[in-house]
């Protein structure tokens, strides 16, 4: 027992990390081939700029890239990668309207319940203010 704590065993060196051998490995699904940094505008080093044409970020515009039928069997692979990206790009401005509009919604629900708590509060105090008018006791409300 006393040989396992001495400080002459020592683990023999390995050149690969011990979780390679166990790892499993699963191949990816879907493959899209690199692009040049040049057809990709957020590679690009250059500074992006808007067109008068184009709408900024935060109109309330309707989807104006229209829903499309998937690219062909046949269709390039930049194709595809468009197709995604305009999917993508959809997809990504209805989750942000939606996520606006549940903010809209609970802030509209905490202006309404305040308002609500404030004039039962007022109310409430008319109460006590009354019933200690006529001389009956009551306990202190806490806020």
């Amino acid at each position: 027992m006393q040989a396992l704590f001495t400080d002459s065993f020592a683990f023999p060196p390995t050149t690969a990390p011990p979780f390679a051998a166990t790892a499993p490995h699963i191949p990816s699904r879907t493959y899209v081939p690199p692009l040049p940094a040049s057809s990709c505008p957020a590679m690009s080093n250059a500074p992006e700029r808007r067109t008068p044409e184009a709408p900024a970020f935060g109109d309330d515009e309707e989807d104006e890239l229209p829903e499309e039928l998937p690219p062909s069997a046949g269709a390039t692979d930049q194709e595809k990668i468009e197709y995604r990206r305009r999917r993508n790009t959809l997809a990504a401005r209805r989750s942000r309207q939606k996520k606006a509009d549940k903010m809209a919604t609970l802030e509209d629900d905490v202006r309404r319940l305040t308002s609500d708590r404030d004039t039962w509060k007022t109310r409430a105090q008319t109460l006590r203010q009354l019933l200690l008018s006529h001389g009956i006791p009551c306990k202190e409300f806490e806020d």
